[in-house]
Parts: C-alpha cells; sequence; structure tokens
C-alpha cells in the first residue's frame, strides 16, 4: 500500500491539475496578504482583520475543491480505467486502494496549502510580531486536517460514482453543500428560525469545514467575538481550549468515517 500511495502521489504531484491549483491558491494567498498589509499593516493575528479572515476562508474553499475533485476522479478513474481490477489481480484490497488514493490526494492539497501559506508567511514575516508566527502555524495545521477531510470526502464520492463524470458532479455537490449550503443554514438559523445556539452548534458540527473554519477563527481571536453568537457560546461552554479541540475532533472524524465506508463501498463491488 506505501508504494502504491507513493507512486499515486507522485503521479498526482506531477500533473498539471495540481500546479494549477497550487499556484491559484498561492497568487490569491499573497494578494490578499499583500491588500491585507496595505490596508492595516498586519494580517491580524493578534486581532482577527479582513485579511485573516480571507486567508483562512481561502484555505477552506480552494484546497478542498481540489481535494475533493481529485479524490472523487481518482478513485472512479482507476475503476473505469481498469487500473483497480489490475491492483486487485495483484492482491492489493480495495482498502489498500482507498486509503492509498486518499493520501496521494492530501499530499496534492497539502502542496498547495503549504505553497499558498508559505508565500503569505514571507510576506507578513517583517510585518507582524514573531510571538504572532506560531498562532500562523497552527492556522496552517488546522488547514492541514480541513484538507485531508475534503480529500476523504471525494474518495468516498469516487467510491459511490459509477462512472467519471458521476463522481466529477457528485464532487461539485459535496463541495457546495459543505462550502457553503450549510453556511447559509446556520445563518438562517441564527437570523431567521431563531433556534438558538444549540441549533446553530448542531447546525456546524456535521459539517468539517465550518468546523475547520470556527476552529481556525478561534485561534486568531480566543475571545470568540468575531464568530458573532456561536463563538461566544462555544467559549463560554467549553472554554477556547476545548472549543477548538472539539471542532478539531469533528474535522478528523470526517478524515476517517467517510474513508471506512468508501472501503465498504469497494469491497461490496469487488464482491
Amino acid at each position: 500500500m506505501t508504494a502504491l500511495a507513493r507512486f499515486q502521489a507522485r503521479v498526482l504531484l506531477r500533473g498539471r491539475a495540481a500546479l494549477v491549483a497550487a499556484g491559484v491558491f498561492a497568487l490569491a494567498a499573497g494578494l490578499t496578504t499583500v491588500l491585507g498589509l496595505g490596508s492595516f499593516r498586519q494580517v491580524g493575528l493578534g486581532a482577527v482583520g479582513p485579511a485573516a479572515a480571507a486567508i483562512v476562508n481561502l484555505a477552506i474553499l480552494l484546497p478542498t475543491a481540489q481535494a475533493i475533485l481529485l479524490g472523487a476522479l481518482g478513485l472512479a478513474g482507476d475503476r473505469e480505467s481498469g487500473f483497480a481490477a489490475l491492483l486487485r489481480a495483484r492482491g492489493v484490497g480495495p482498502g489498500a486502494l482507498v486509503v492509498a488514493t486518499w493520501w496521494s490526494v492530501t499530499a496534492a492539497a497539502w502542496l498547495s496549502l503549504g505553497v499558498g501559506f508559505g508565500l503569505a508567511a514571507l510576506v507578513i514575516a517583517g510585518n507582524v510580531p514573531l510571538a504572532d508566527l506560531p498562532t500562523f502555524a497552527a492556522l496552517f495545521g488546522v488547514m492541514l486536517v480541513v484538507a485531508a477531510a475534503a480529500a476523504a470526502i471525494g474518495v468516498l464520492v469516487g467510491a459511490a460514482a459509477s462512472s467519471r463524470l458521476q463522481a466529477a458532479l457528485g464532487a461539485v455537490a459535496a463541495w457546495f453543500v459543505l462550502a457553503i449550503g450549510l453556511d447559509l443554514v446556520v445563518l438562517g438559523l441564527g437570523v431567521f428560525v431563531r433556534l438558538g445556539e444549540g441549533a446553530i452548534l448542531a447546525a456546524v458540527a456535521i459539517d468539517p469545514f465550518t468546523s475547520g473554519r470556527l476552529a481556525a477563527l478561534l485561534l486568531l481571536d480566543a475571545g470568540g467575538g468575531v464568530l458573532g453568537p456561536v463563538g461566544q457560546y462555544l467559549v463560554l461552554r467549553l472554554g477556547a481550549p476545548g472549543a477548538v479541540a472539539m471542532l478539531l475532533a469533528v474535522v478528523a472524524a470526517w478524515v476517517v468515517l467517510p474513508l471506512v465506508v468508501a472501503r465498504q463501498i469497494a469491497a461490496r463491488r469487488d464482491a
């Protein structure tokens, strides 16, 4: 499985899609950082500003779209091309194929995050206190876990799809729901339905992207003020460290559970 994961990762990292995705995210992150510094003279690591929030949102949106789409197309494409059947004939089980695909896609998404955050770090290095840089590194770590969850969801979509086209459409739909759709639900709960903080918390807990965003913003502002009633509710009930830990546990669960389900689906297809 390790050899297969390395092989698939090399193929993805040398491909045009991974390079384009890394370049787009790096350009967006760099521009966001430069514009933020020009307006606020820092990206807001001490007190969350528009530039810091924009970097978080970019990291949530762009690399996750890459991970979900490549994960879905990777597994569905291997099955459609016959490569998965060849691997099974050589004794590679469905679980190994699922994990290897997930790891290769995760590595490609991490490359995009590394390039983008690395460029942003170079821009801010001389403009913020050194004490704020560990927070920036922690923010990067949260985004790595979110990208791993997105890759796992993409692999699950690819395992359930019957063709590359169906996998692509399913990946786009899944990304839209998780990245945008559930945010609108949370907004509706908070503004229109008025079900309270508990209902909002339940809504964000089922979305790894929203959970990752909240964890990142709590790292930037332990008081939770920038998150409005949701952040204040989390900090009040759990404290800032406990809230971050709970939200990261939600994201981590979205790494494991989709892979388990994808393995079961792949095993049934092989039966």
